[in-house]
């Protein structure tokens, strides 16, 4: 950032020649006065003087003003708070709160607060837009389905991009939309397994009640408030039916980290970077890929004579889902045998767990469709939910579980089907919003329609036009992938240093 040369009124800048034809003209006109004036005006030419040494101080001192604001704002711009990279996780014995700088000026702070991860944004790259894109249009839908809810995304810029700050139109983009930024560090080395373990940091968000994490390929279908609202026994509106963590089951998984919900805590936090430190000392000394299936993330299933469930899984006794080496095994282990007071929904049944006399978690109750008295109709229907449970419908059976609150309140777009790879169909996205329910049909008609309508609201410049000739190409590819690899394991954990 250069300094750029004040401008004063023209009025406060003495000129030299100006100054010296003056004293020249008074000098004159006083040989020609009578001597009885002199006294008066050699105290009139002092009081010039003293007059022009004012100015000249005045223009002076506000020169050193600015100088001295021009070198305070530099030293804001500089700096930036130290944030928790992987690595360094085990030294921390108080992690800092990673929202407390900011959240504590605004007049009208929600006591819950949606937050996203988005990561390897590059000024040449075009891979991270379409999540961009999709977490605006996901504030744009709480909005307009009235949720008082605050906003927060945590940013990663690429290792090889030359800003120190996120693209200015980026920045103005979520500043309109509401969302607050918090920027992180960039990582010497980005992968999608590296960039999971930002989600935890909603556990640190502790100026809130309730935070949840949504991923930047899914918008919600609801107004998702009510979540936070049957979590909370200080909203007497509502009865409180879960605990105040909660995470959901999917097809092979007992976690999915697309969306959960935690109550932010320093302990809770201390916890997870205690299980991550843990878990890196021990993973060292096993051969690639440096995961025990047995073991975990520090709980042995056989030994304690547990199963775990998923919408397919009745008795699983093994660390054998997708990303159980990673955020979604890790969070599982966090919220149910660490923290030990979690909701886990799996289809339409509702688990909640607490700690028990031994330490270890007992179920507390076991409820069917808990969540559909409290949530309201999807804007759309996905996976046929709607229809009735035919024959016809048989080949959909595995997806039967998506069809229950609060999993159908959101549309996931995970893998292949995020709408900004595809084409956009002009002519079947209104007259078949709500009856196109086969899979993600309705949903990605009604991203396009919405990104419509940020894209005239915000100004974003999008050609819409001429959309299946321009963007599915500029973002076919995805930077960091789609899952986290085993191989960027090592990394991930700073298993090497």
């Amino acid at each position: 950032m250069e300094a750029s040369i004040p401008s004063y009124p023209q009025e406060l800048i003495v000129d030299p020649s100006t100054h010296i034809s003056h004293l020249e003209s008074v000098e004159m006109s006083l040989r020609q006065i009578k001597q009885k004036k002199m006294g008066k005006l050699q105290k009139i030419y002092h009081g010039i003087q003293v007059m022009h040494i004012l100015i000249a101080a005045f223009v002076l001192a506000m020169t050193l003003m600015w100088a001295g604001n021009f070198q305070a704002l530099q030293s804001i711009e500089n700096s930036q708070t130290t944030y928790l990279p992987i690595s360094t996780l085990q030294k921390v014995s108080e992690p800092p709160n990673l929202a407390v700088d900011k959240v504590r000026s605004q007049k009208n702070q929600s006591p819950y607060s949606y937050a996203w991860v988005l990561g390897a944004i590059h000024e040449d790259k075009w891979s991270y837009k379409g999540f961009l894109w999709d977490i605006i249009i996901s504030a744009n839908l709480f909005r307009k389905q009235g949720s008082t809810a605050d906003f927060w995304i945590f940013i990663r810029l690429s290792p090889g991009s030359k800003l120190d700050d996120l693209p200015p139109e980026d920045r103005r983009l979520l500043e309109a939309a509401g969302i607050n930024i918090k920027l992180l560090d960039k990582p010497e080395k980005e992968s999608f397994a590296q960039l999971v373990f930002d989600k935890f940091l909603t556990i640190n968000m502790t100026d809130y009640k309730r935070v949840m994490f949504l991923d930047g390929d899914l918008i919600p279908l609801v107004n998702l408030d009510y979540i936070f609202h049957l979590s909370d026994p200080d909203h007497t509106e509502t009865p409180t039916l879960i605990k105040p963590n909660l995470i959901t089951a999917s097809w092979r998984e007992p976690c999915n980290t697309g969306m959960f919900m935690v109550e932010p805590s320093v302990e809770a936090f201390a916890k997870y970077n205690d299980a991550v430190s843990k878990h890196r000392e021990k993973a060292k000394k096993l051969p690639y890929p440096h995961f025990d299936y047995t073991e975990g993330w520090g709980r042995n299933f056989v030994e304690h004579g547990e199963t775990w469930r998923s919408a397919k899984q009745n008795r699983a006794k093994r660390w054998r889902f997708h990303a159980s080496h990673s955020d979604q095994g890790l969070m599982f282990y966090w919220s149910k045998y660490l923290i030990q007071d979690v909701t886990i929904v799996i289809g339409n049944i509702v688990e909640n767990w607490k700690r028990g006399p031994d330490v270890d978690p007992v179920k507390e109750s076991e409820v069917e469709d808990l969540f559909a008295p409290h949530q309201g109709k999807p804007l759309v229907h996905q996976f046929s939910c709607d229809q009735a449970n035919t024959k016809k419908d048989e080949v959909h059976i595995k997806d039967r579980w998506r069809c229950f609150p609060p999993i159908n309140g959101i549309a996931h777009f995970m893998g292949k089907e995020k709408p900004w790879k595809q084409a956009r169909d002009d002519s079947s996205m209104a007259n078949n919003l709500l009856t196109r329910s086969y899979r993600y049909k309705a949903a990605k008609n009604l991203w396009f329609m919405e990104l419509q309508e940020i894209n005239t609201k915000y100004r974003m410049g999008i050609d819409l036009e001429n959309w299946n000739n321009i963007y599915p190409e500029l973002m076919k590819n995805d930077t960091l992938g789609t899952m986290a690899m085993l191989i960027d394991r090592a990394d991930a954990l700073s298993l090497n240093k």
